[in-house]
């Protein structure tokens, strides 16, 4: 395993988008619950988001390039202490296990909707799939990415703007939906969908950071990243907003819409879904296994963990992005703030070595 080979500015932009286009954002109803819901304070709300989303991913590859680390603890403590980075990192490895349990729900809402079989199903596979990538390390996951999420970005916007351009309403223009509980205004909902996505690309992005050719190629990988995924999700508001009663009634809102509109793209959309569902999946939980020591006994670990996930995620799809989503969210803003200090403090020289 080549596990020092260096990557382009394309590829970190692969692995950004990787990192997050999962289920939520692929499906559709992470776009819809935390913009859509707004109408046009929403797309207000994006583009707070996608500027954000560019500036905090450069100075994730920029902070992972310079202490030459994707130690989560280290990446964000924006001071040199040993103990305090590892007990930080475990704490965030515990958060950020939620996304595969998260994407193992969505797997199971995929199946359920999509061919109407048991959930438990389609987590599983999901799980599966997961834990033959991590085992391989970086350097496959980064390998996927790399082919897997030009299709996966070409079909997403491809399928919005199709709807955009054939999909005709077949419920109430006028239908006015709920935003979450726990992020009711829009400025709110745009900071809680930046802050929970961010928490779970922080080792693959310091990862990448230190992978990349220089520090001009990470810069421009991050900023490219940052921009996909922004044209993705304000292709996708665009879309759903066309049929917002129908956006809000079903998990998977965007599978639903393109299957009103061709069965045969409703087809390639729900194989594409599936694979965002497993990108978001091994990414963050790539981040859980860099918290566990190597060893003998580490690839159990790292099987028991996944499993444990896919019982977790029998719970529910919606009901977890609408509920634990913001709750990780609140968690990412302290985060961010430490990145903030973090990222200037690296600037200036420092941060390089960690003390006892």
């Amino acid at each position: 395993m080549e596990e020092n080979r260096k990557i382009g500015s394309f590829a970190i932009a692969m692995i950004y988008v990787g990192s997050i286009i999962g289920a939520g954002f692929a499906s559709g109803r992470e776009i819809w619950q935390y913009f859509g819901v707004f109408g046009k304070m929403g797309i207000i709300g994006l583009l707070l988001a996608g500027c954000l989303f560019i500036i905090f991913g450069i100075m994730l590859v920029y902070i992972g390039r310079k202490i030459n680390s994707n130690d989560m603890g280290k990446v964000i403590l924006p001071f040199e202490n040993k103990t305090a980075a590892s007990a930080l990192g475990y704490v965030l490895a515990v958060v950020i296990f939620v996304p595969l349990v998260t994407m193992s729900a969505a797997g199971g809402a995929f199946v359920s909707q999509q061919f109407g079989i048991h959930r438990a199903i389609g987590g599983l596979a999901i799980v599966v799939m997961v834990i033959f990538t991590v085992l391989g390390n970086f350097e496959r996951i980064s390998k996927v990415f790399n082919w897997l999420m030009p299709i996966l970005v070409f079909v997403v916007a491809g399928g919005s703007f199709y709807i955009i351009l054939f999909h005709t309403p077949n419920s109430s223009m006028d239908y006015t939906a709920k935003p979450s509980p726990l992020a009711p205004k829009w400025y709110l909902s745009a900071l809680v969908y930046l802050a929970y996505n961010f928490i779970g690309t922080i080792p693959m992005m310091s990862k990448a950071g230190m992978q990349g050719y220089s520090t001009k190629t990470v810069i421009r990988g991050a900023a490219l990243g940052g921009f996909i995924l922004f044209v993705m999700a304000f292709s996708l508001n665009l879309a759903l907003a066309k049929d917002p009663m129908f956006a809000d009634s079903l998990d998977l809102p965007m599978l639903g819409m393109v299957g009103r509109v061709s069965y045969a793209f409703n087809f390639i959309y729900s194989i594409v879904l599936f694979f965002a569902i497993y990108s978001a999946a091994t990414s963050t939980f790539y981040g859980v296994t860099t918290k566990i020591k190597e060893g003998k006994y580490k690839n159990y670990i790292i099987v028991a963990l996944a499993i444990i996930g896919f019982f977790l995620g029998l719970a529910g799809f919606r009901r977890i992005v609408a509920i634990v989503f913001p709750i990780i969210g609140i968690i990412g803003f302290l985060i961010i703030f430490m990145i903030i200090i973090n990222f200037f403090r690296v600037y200036k020289g420092h941060g390089t070595k960690f003390k006892e």
